[in-house]
């Protein structure tokens, strides 16, 4: 048997792998295919957390446990209520009786006469609020004060029979107390309701019959409105009362003098009286439909604004009212059309408006009719506004109960009562948690859960009519200081703020990383490139929270002092360079080869000329082009006429600064097709001089056309009538590229931004390049390439997937960036294309808006699926990037 050969140090060659080898082999796949799959897993489980959290905004509002109880005929009801522990009813009918019920049986509990037997004529109440004022046939008006007092009983206080009567019942089942309820409740503890009717003031303040009667209550007191009727002539009158406190702490009413208003006067009954919030807008809507607003902001000097019919021909009006806020109206009529509408800012009638409208152009006000419920079926006969948001419960001829969100038109929950017959009276519960609703047979309770009905897809992302806006568009406002709040749960806006912020930072960073890896890996000295390197990765290091408060507290202010100054360093910064570099050329070969290692230090020189350059013709520039004054340039509109403002209508310097980089993008491409064509075929006959200065004079002929290019296509543009500064709306989002200038801007966050985009493109992108197999490098140089087409035509080409996967890495690192756009950008949720304008960001709304969200409530689960929708588009970018990146590196590999 022949022995093993041996080789040439004697030793046999082991042949087989040493098992602590193999063991660490197999740990490493194992680790490494566990952290793999670890990391799908972790992405995958916050994904799935997102829309665990997020399903329940698109889950359907319930109206459920429709409990009845009997009703015998009897007076016209008026008004009803019930407690916020839908334990009590209260309803108040034409005979001036309050009686309160037991919700769940229908007993009797109590009887209160306030009213002397007076006939009462009508009733005005507040959303939300237990003031009410009673108008009466004599004129007189009583204010008082209606609801239920809940209290703690101790056992001690406790008779017999309901003592004995609680331990008999179920915990939570109420028994009868005094004249209400009570119940045990958890602890242990015994709450007692009961209803209590205070009367304010009585007056006799009309002169005539109250017809139609209504107030709104505000800081400066209450202002009243009635319509009342006197020798059969309907008049409007407004009174102002004002609280007065005497030296003995009591407070006293004091009633003004009624400013009466002539009153249309038509054969339809009045239908509605109504004043809109804080009283600058009072309402009158007869049962056909015709409808009159009048303007009172001012109660002493009233007039006509609008006139104009809510429904169509030959329709009535069967119910009618304000949702929370009374700003909005909400309507109903005989053919089954249920609309909603507001005041908008508008000198002229508009298009959603009242039908035969009549516009007083002085009120600056029209009516829109902004809202669409329904548009057939059953009249709505009643109607109840929730008192914790923008919800209507609706009570139908065909016995259906109706739950609308007016703020985006849905119909979220249909329900009908048992016996089928039409609903007469509907009322909210205080907590929006529950509702009663009467026929001329049942009374019936019930219990709501509306959930999440601000969120809809079309609330989203779809231009919404808010309160307040003169056409529908895309807001977020999820909070406000007043309780009648409508919250604006618009996403658009956040997803832009987050692609604007993400393209004025690669904008920025992306080619000054790009350049700054391609010269490092092809024309640094790698002694340079040993220090430099790593001092620009250092910069990956750097806390957002510290760029931003450098943003937010250095950059910003300083820029908003030399706008023009900093703008034109853009320019002079970049032609220093290159310039540089041409006058590089012209030096003698054996002088540019001695200095060739001083070339960073050199790199200053242009730098510092740049910014000199800018510092010196900023003002000269601000004030050829913007008359002086950039900021006054870009705050101006067609409406400043005065002859101060006038010196800033011309829109030639903002085209100029628009056009720029595409003149010179434009001009480059042209003189390397025929210019640099011609040089090419010179450059053999002529010497290296001539040649350099032959590309000296090219560069400084196209800078100069470039220029003169933008200012003749400015002059032209600005002939035509077009301004940059004009509003270019589309889809809802302003695309005006120039507008007022806001000290934390797009401008801003770009410049900062960089700094933490460009380490880590940086970074990849010269690993990729230096990665390029050196062969190719050498065969491109030998074959006679200069390192400059070496590195455009071969190196380039090849590491094209990593320079793309580069750019993805810092894409992702914008897309997510919090603290520089939260403190530098303003973090206003606008859609404004506007350099000099701030924005609000997915990432940064989140993080500011989260911490004070009530868990599980509608604005909590709002921020996670704005996160989700951050998920997804950072999950469908980096796809289409992984893509390709692929076809990328197969091209690569043909290489």
């Amino acid at each position: 048997m022949s022995e093993e050969p041996k080789s040439f140090t004697g030793r046999t060659r082991r042949r087989t792998v040493s098992p602590s080898v193999a063991v660490m082999d197999v740990a490493a796949r194992l680790m490494i295919s566990a952290g793999g799959i670890g990391t799908i897993v972790a992405v995958m489980g916050v994904c799935l957390f997102l829309v665990w959290v997020v399903i329940p905004l698109f889950e359907s509002a319930r109206v459920e446990d429709i409990h009845a109880t009997g009703r015998s005929a009897g007076p016209t009801l008026l008004h009803q209520g019930i407690d916020e522990y839908r334990l009590l009813t209260w309803t108040l009918s034409d005979d001036g009786v309050v009686r309160v019920y037991r919700a769940d049986d229908g007993q009797l509990r109590d009887e209160i006469k306030p009213f002397e037997k007076r006939k009462i004529t009508d009733v005005s109440s507040l959303i939300g609020s237990d003031s009410m004022v009673f108008g009466f046939a004599d004129g007189s008006v009583q204010i008082a004060k209606l609801g239920f007092k809940t209290r703690y009983v101790r056992p001690d206080d406790l008779d017999d029979s309901t003592r004995r009567a609680l331990d008999a019942s179920e915990p939570h089942v109420p028994v009868n107390f005094e004249r209400g309820v009570i119940q045990s409740i958890q602890g242990g503890q015994l709450r007692a309701d009961e209803f209590e009717f205070s009367a304010v003031a009585t007056e006799p303040v009309f002169d005539g019959k109250i017809l139609r009667l209504t107030h709104s209550s505000s800081a400066a007191g209450m202002v009243l409105g009635a319509v009342v009727e006197k020798d059969d002539v309907r008049t409007l009158n407004l009174v102002t009362v004002s609280e007065s406190t005497s030296l003995f702490g009591g407070t006293k009413l004091e009633f003004e003098t009624p400013q009466q208003i002539d009153l249309p006067q038509r054969e339809s009954p009045v239908m509605f009286t109504g004043l809109a919030e804080a009283g600058v807008d009072l309402y009158v809507a007869w049962e056909d439909g015709y409808m009159a607003r009048y303007r009172t902001l001012d109660p002493n000097n009233p007039f006509l604004a609008e006139t104009g019919y809510l429904a169509e021909p030959g329709a009535k009006i069967t119910s009618i009212g304000f949702v929370l806020g009374r700003i909005t109206l909400v309507w109903g009529d005989s053919k089954g059309q249920v609309h909603g509408g507001f005041a908008v800012r508008s000198t002229e009638p508009i298009e959603a408006g009242l039908r035969e409208v009549q516009l007083n152009k002085g009120s600056q006000y029209a009516f829109a009719i902004t809202k669409t419920l329904s548009e057939s079926g059953p009249p709505m006969l009643c109607m109840s506004a929730s008192p914790r948001g923008r919800l209507i419960l609706g009570g139908f001829d065909d016995g259906t109960m109706r739950l609308y969100n007016v703020t985006t038109e849905g119909l979220l929950a249909t329900v009908s009562v048992p016996d089928g017959r039409p609903v007469e009276r509907i009322v909210f519960a205080p907590k929006q948690d529950g509702l009663v609703a009467v026929t001329d047979q049942h009374q019936y309770t019930a219990h709501v859960d509306p959930l999440h009905p601000e969120v809809t897809p079309g609330a989203m992302f779809a231009p919404t009519w808010y309160e307040g806006y003169a056409r529908p568009d895309h807001v977020w406002q999820s909070s406000s200081g007043s309780a009648s709040f409508e919250p604006k749960y618009g996403l658009i806006p956040l997803v832009f703020g987050t692609i604007k912020a993400t393209a004025y930072a690669m904008l920025f960073g992306a080619p000054i990383a790009l350049l700054a890896a391609v010269y490092s890996s092809e024309f640094l000295h790698p002694r340079a490139k040993a220090t430099i390197k790593p001092t620009i990765e250092l910069m990956a290091s750097l806390p957002s929270v510290v760029l931003g408060f450098l943003a937010a507290l250095v950059f910003a202010p300083l820029v908003e002092k030399v706008v023009p100054t900093a703008m034109l360093s853009f320019v002079t910064v970049p032609f220093s360079f290159v310039f540089c570099a041409y006058l590089w050329q012209l030096l003698p070969p054996h002088i540019s080869l001695r200095w060739a290692h001083w070339r960073i230090a050199f790199m200053l020189i242009p730098v510092v000329m740049g910014a000199l350059m800018a510092v010196v013709c900023g003002p000269l520039v601000e004030k050829m082009l913007f008359a002086g004054d950039l900021k006054a340039w870009v705050a101006w509109g067609p409406e400043k006429t005065s002859s101060s403002q006038m010196i800033y209508q011309s829109a030639v310097g903002g085209w100029v600064l628009l056009l720029l980089p595409l003149c010179a993008i434009v001009m480059s491409l042209l003189i390397n097709r025929t210019i640099s064509q011609k040089m090419r075929h010179l450059s053999a006959n002529i010497t290296r001089t001539q040649l350099a200065f032959m590309d000296l004079g090219k560069f400084l002929g196209g800078t100069a056309a470039t220029i003169a290019l933008a200012l003749g296509l400015g002059t032209m543009l600005n002939a035509a009538g077009f301004d940059p500064r004009a509003s270019l709306m589309i889809w809802g989002i302003d695309f005006s590229p120039i507008d007022v200038y806001v000290q934390r801007n797009s401008l801003i966050v770009g410049f900062v931004m960089g700094f933490a985009v460009i380490p880590l493109i940086y970074t990849i992108a010269d690993d990729a390049l230096s990665a390029v197999p050196e062969h190719l490098r050498s065969a491109s140089l030998g074959a006679g390439a200069t390192p400059w087409q070496t590195a455009v035509r071969i190196i380039i080409p090849t590491a094209l997937s990593g320079l793309f996967s580069a750019l993805m890495i810092g894409l992702g690192r914008a897309v997510g960036e919090t603290m520089i756009v939260l403190m530098a950008a303003g973090n206003t949720p606008i859609l404004d294309m506007n350099l000099f304008a701030g924005f609000r960001t997915l990432s940064a709304n989140i993080a500011v808006e989260l911490p004070e969200a009530p868990k599980d409530e509608t604005h909590y689960r709002t921020l996670f699926l704005a996160a989700l929708v951050l998920f997804a588009m950072t999950f469908v970018v980096n796809t289409v990037a992984e893509v390709v990146r692929l076809r990328f590196r197969k091209r690569a590999f043909q290489l």
